[in-house]
């Protein structure tokens, strides 16, 4: 969900950034659109200026090995519409200069990534058992551990909210919030646990549709609720099911 303090003085001061070049005027409708328009103004964003950009380099720079294009696309626009979903709603938040180079080197990252991560499969793939094991232990300084650990229980966690049958998925991650109530959703693409598109999956939806809701996350019960035709008292009672469910069975594993 798109948050902040959307006051005069708050618009003032993006108008001040953008007049002194600090920022792309791309970005200038977005960040200074009032917050019930702030969503429609991002998806023409979106459509018109960081798409197309994100296609060719995609097009130009992806593997010849399969690699699903619009999957990498969808990882791509969950990772810009966090960074500009922060630049709206937080002070102190870097400006982004120049909106089509920046989506271009966020595109580059993440095919190659994908490209890394490819070849430390194709690797793990020919190496033996014993080998590959030691080559998987985490760095022992303190810091690389609990990155190791934090990554190693998401994916843990990642895994039962799968199994989950699809609206009880939904209720959990459409409201799942952080300390701060914002998207929490994100985390994953970030941390490259699961793309955008294994996350509509798992909710039993289009990417597309998705990624049109992705600005405004964690979305409230009664959107849910009709997002999903149900009742508000049936999304509450779906995602304490959820998370009793989740609760057992990562006590159990």
């Amino acid at each position: 969900m798109l948050t902040g303090d959307w006051s005069g003085e708050r618009r003032d001061e993006w108008r001040q950034v953008a007049a002194e070049g600090a920022l792309d005027p791309l970005l200038g409708p977005f960040l200074q659109a009032a917050e019930a328009e702030a969503p429609e103004v991002l998806g023409r964003l979106l459509t018109e200026q960081v798409r197309p950009v994100i296609q060719g380099v995609l097009r130009r720079g992806a593997d010849e090995g399969g690699t699903d294009l619009s999957d990498l696309e969808s990882d791509v626009l969950a990772l810009l519409v966090e960074r500009l979903r922060r630049l709206r709603a937080e002070h102190g938040q870097p400006p982004v200069r120049d909106l089509r180079a920046y989506t271009a080197a966020v595109t580059f990252h993440v095919v190659a990534d994908s490209r890394r991560r490819a070849r430390r499969e194709g690797w793990r793939a020919a190496r033996p058992d014993g080998d590959s094991a030691v080559q998987e232990l985490p760095d022992a300084r303190p810091d690389a551990a609990v990155a190791f650990e934090r990554r190693t229980y998401l994916h843990r966690l990642w895994e039962e909210i799968r199994a989950l049958p699809p609206r009880q998925a939904a209720a959990l991650l459409l409201n799942l919030r952080d300390a701060k109530g914002a998207n929490a959703v994100s985390l994953l693409p970030l941390t490259g646990v699961a793309s955008l598109r294994d996350i509509a999956g798992t909710l039993g939806m289009p990417a597309l549709e998705l990624a049109a809701l992705w600005s405004r996350l964690p979305l409230d019960d009664a959107t849910i609720a009709g997002t999903l035709g149900l009742s508000r008292q049936q999304v509450i009672n779906l995602r304490k099911a959820a998370r009793q469910r989740l609760a057992r069975r990562m006590q159990a594993r």
